[in-house]
């Protein structure tokens, strides 16, 4: 049968190789090494995972060698989206024999895969091939793989989000530190596995209640090149973030309720806690963290953080760089900082991340610092 290269096949075939080459990047590369390797490692499962595409774009399921191919790699992808966030937001992760679990219904499938693709590969008659399968319930336990693919990304997007919230509620309540990451990227990675996981959804759903994929492959042609965008996306976004070297110190921060926090003195906590704020300046500090805070105030961290969270409505990140922005706008105002420039006096006033000051500046105020000066000598 003659084989027609088509500009999907082509835009496949660059996605394909995108892939390969982060990949070896990735593994290459100094920064972010445990996450990095699983990340690659995806990439690669992805890449293998469109070249079942081609084997049909380009008849080559329609050869003795290739029909029956084994690279069903579906289940592999979303365990290891989960430990590429589990070993990006825990730097001292390590993947342990345990661990291994994650990955036995991916390896059950492609065993089942080798087992028939062996099978058949025996014979060149393609009725027998297809007989052999079929004796072997090929097709149901394709089906059977396509039905978990969906459970484990519902399964593994739920874990994977509880990690990064853990590590948010974490660095909320025990640093001011704006140098440590907010990952904030990673909510694109959530939301784009679950688009997979609703073109799976859909796809099926038109196979099984409209019969489409016996007159049509244009909606899994679409998730293939889905996929391909995700190759590039990922590898890309991957490849470019910076080298998340930090220290996570486990401090015991856990909020408690009103009823347990009788046995603190509130109003001399809160009185203690705005003196040292105000006058002897603790938030200056830019690696303020609650354990220190605790001890100049003299009580544990747990109940500190009770405090701040019912008395000022907010966690302990918030709190202190509540007071660096007061203290930022306070000198933008004053004639003897006017040659100064806007970071010089942020990274005086406590912060010690550029890109974190402006960004949490816009969140408090709703303008830039630029356009807040422009409006304060507007006035």
């Amino acid at each position: 049968m003659e084989t027609q290269f088509s500009l999907f096949d082509l835009l496949i075939l660059i996605g394909i190789t995108q892939g390969v080459i982060t990949g070896i990047l990735l593994l290459n590369s100094k920064k972010n090494r445990r996450s990095n390797t699983f990340l690659a490692l995806a990439l690669f499962s992805f890449c293998l995972l469109n070249t079942k595409t081609l084997l049909h774009t380009l008849h080559l399921w329609d050869t003795n060698t290739f029909r029956f191919f084994p690279n069903g790699l579906e289940l592999a992808l979303p365990p290891l989206f989960y430990f590429y966030l589990k070993s990006l937001v825990n730097p001292k992760f390590s993947f342990k024999i345990k661990d291994w679990l994650h990955f036995i219904p991916f390896s059950l499938s492609q065993i089942y895969a080798f087992v028939v693709y062996f099978s058949v590969l025996g014979t060149t008659n393609f009725n027998e091939k297809d007989a052999i399968a079929a004796s072997l319930r090929f097709n149901d336990m394709k089906q059977l793989d396509e039905y978990l693919l969906l459970i484990s990304i519902g399964f593994y997007l739920f874990y994977g989000y509880k990690e990064v919230r853990n590590y948010k509620k974490w660095l909320d309540n025990t640093t001011s530190d704006s140098t440590f990451p907010d990952f904030r990227w990673l909510r694109d990675i959530f939301r784009l596995s679950i688009l997979i996981g609703v073109f799976l959804l859909i796809n099926h759903s038109l196979d099984i209640f409209f019969h489409l994929k016996n007159t049509s492959i244009l909606h899994w042609n679409l998730l293939t090149l889905y996929i391909t965008f995700l190759i590039y996306y990922l590898g890309l976004k991957g490849y470019l973030q910076p080298d998340y070297t930090f220290s996570r110190t486990e401090i015991p921060v856990t909020n408690i309720s009103p009823s347990n926090t009788s046995n603190i003195k509130l109003s001399e906590t809160v009185a203690q806690l705005q003196k040292i704020m105000t006058e002897d300046k603790a938030f200056l500090n830019p690696k303020l963290n609650i354990y220190e805070l605790s001890n100049m105030i003299g009580i544990s961290q747990k109940n500190l953080s009770s405090v701040i969270n019912q008395h000022f409505k907010m966690n302990f990140r918030d709190f202190v760089n509540k007071y660096r922005l007061e203290e930022v706008k306070s000198k933008l105002d004053d004639s003897n900082y006017k040659n100064m420039s806007i970071l010089g006096i942020a990274l005086e006033c406590g912060f010690n991340s550029e890109a974190s000051f402006y960004r949490i500046f816009k969140k408090a105020t709703g303008v830039s610092p630029k356009k807040f000066i422009q409006h304060r000598k507007g006035k």
